[in-house]
């Protein structure tokens, strides 16, 4: 009998092992291919989402790593990284209202919350005192995107 059979005269479990392996390389290749696939058709709005919560990361890593010092400024910044979060709050309030927008205008909003994430993310590793980028003058603190000039 051979060692590698389910028993005697029945069909060695090589070749069904093999089988299954071809069968799984090509399942988990097809997988792969529309993980990337969809992931990479992401819509604006989902981008701009894992694009907040990248930034939200980096708010919580520098609150922190700045909690965790000692440094005599620690009050001043986390009072400046506090500023950096409600400005987050009232972008995603703004993205969270797009769908509310017209189509044809829609993009010019994720463009101008495209720039205030990038801004507010910008603006994380600086000090208090030190000079900022300021955010787009379509986009206010409280979270009203201005479409119009």
């Amino acid at each position: 009998m051979n060692r590698l059979s389910n028993g005697p005269n029945r069909t060695p479990i090589a070749p069904l092992f093999s089988y299954s392996l071809r069968m799984l390389r090509r399942t988990t290749l097809i997988l792969l291919t529309l993980t990337f696939t969809l992931t990479g058709c992401a819509s604006r709005y989902d981008q701009l989402r894992a694009k907040s919560g990248r930034v939200e990361s980096s708010l919580i890593a520098e609150r922190t790593k700045v909690s965790a010092a000692d440094a005599a400024d620690r009050g001043a910044r986390l009072s400046h990284l506090s500023d950096l979060r409600a400005t987050l709050s009232a972008a995603n309030v703004g993205l969270g209202a797009t769908r509310y927008i017209p189509k044809d205008q829609r993009e010019v909003a994720y463009d101008i919350l495209d720039e205030v994430y990038g801004t507010i993310e910008w603006n994380i590793p600086l000090g208090p005192t030190e000079k900022k980028k300021p955010l787009p003058s379509t986009f206010s603190p409280d979270g009203t995107l201005r479409l119009t000039n």
